[in-house]
């Protein structure tokens, strides 16, 4: 089977984008709790505001699509083990490993704590308040990803299971382009519905979505005839978005909360076609990357908050520290990953199984 290398890339973009994103958090203007909190900045925040309707979203469909293609050669048991292996362990080893650093930064910049981080390592296991982590208390951080995409993978497989026992051929009708976008936009319409701060309702509709619509090229043959205004309509959407919530002195919140989705919707149906038209080629690089695309997912954050506070320390300007944070995260995270894979035991607790080339 042809492997659908757009999907690799597509990831990869939306991964290697968290680190501008999370590095961003620190100046966001409406007061979200962050690791490390270094003020209010309106043009840092409009990037945030810009990317957050869909590029989670589009990581979900994204792998939607892919257990379809990965259920053509594996058995759901199979399926399930990998799952096990890639997100539930990486899950369990990064929230003993990873967080507890997050969280220790988070309550000497945040909170004041004045302890070591062994003595704090004791706290972070003890102190459970929003499970966000910014106060130093237990958490399991962007990790979260991790955790839902796990149970989203096994609610998605019964699904799977009953639909094939009762419908074994399954054929979505009037699946024209207008339907799609219409049920996008419903899909996004569940976002309020949340489980510690996200929407799992959205996710898993998404995912569905991806498996069962998006995984089919007789959908990419009829959205991208229309991919243009796509487009158009993301760019408007999401600038009606940046502005209504961050600059308008006057709050629309209805008119906000509909760009917002029109920004989420299209953006996902944007990056999808973009991606299946641009990015179906690799190289060296990109192999590599797409490679080790979950091990950046699972590090890049702890660098962030390691590099925007000791540069901050520094006193450097906001832009040079949101900057050379970004770069110095993502060669420090780069670092870590070929570390990881060359030693079989980490290997093994963040779950990474190197790709074995297919010799004729």
């Amino acid at each position: 089977m042809e492997r659908k290398i757009y999907i690799d890339h597509l990831r990869l973009f939306c991964i290697v984008l968290l680190f501008p994103y999370h590095a961003a958090m620190a100046w966001n203007c409406w007061g979200e709790g962050n690791y490390i909190i270094l003020g209010a900045n309106p043009f840092i925040s409009s990037f945030i505001v810009a990317v957050s309707p869909w590029y989670m979203t589009l990581l979900f469909v994204l792998a939607g699509i892919s257990t379809k293609y990965s259920l053509q050669t594996r058995s759901y048991r199979q399926h399930i083990k990998e799952r096990i292996y890639k997100l539930l362990l990486p899950l369990l080893t990064g929230t003993f490993v990873i967080i507890p650093v997050m969280t220790y930064i988070a309550d000497k910049v945040n909170c004041g704590y004045t302890g070591n981080y062994f003595s704090h390592y004791i706290i972070f296991f003890r102190k459970w308040t929003d499970l966000t982590g910014y106060d130093g208390g237990f958490s399991i951080g962007h990790l979260w990803f991790l955790l839902y995409l796990f149970i989203i993978s096994l609610i998605s497989i019964g699904i799977i299971i009953i639909q094939k026992k009762y419908t074994p051929i399954l054929k979505i009708k009037d699946k024209n382009v207008f339907t799609i976008i219409f049920l996008c936009l419903v899909v996004m319409m569940f976002i309020p519905i949340k489980l510690v701060g996200k929407s799992i309702v959205t996710y898993l509709f998404l995912y569905l979505l991806g498996y069962y619509i998006f995984s089919e090229e007789e959908t990419f043959v009829k959205l991208q005839k229309f991919q243009f205004f796509y487009i158009i309509i993301f760019i408007i959407s999401t600038i009606i978005n940046i502005y209504l919530f961050l600059w308008s002195d006057t709050k629309y919140n209805l008119i906000n909360t509909i760009a917002m989705y029109f920004s989420g919707t299209f953006g996902i149906l944007t990056f999808l076609c973009l991606g299946k038209s641009l990015l179906n080629k690799s190289n060296k690089i990109t192999k590599k990357l797409t490679e080790y695309s979950f091990l950046i997912y699972i590090f890049h954050f702890i660098y962030i908050v390691i590099f925007e506070n000791i540069f901050n320390i520094l006193g450097l300007n906001l832009y040079i520290v949101l900057f050379i944070s970004v770069i110095a995260a993502f060669i420090a995270t780069y670092i870590t990953c070929i570390l990881v894979s060359k030693v079989p035991i980490l290997e093994f607790l963040f779950g990474f199984r190197r790709k074995r080339s297919n010799k004729k």
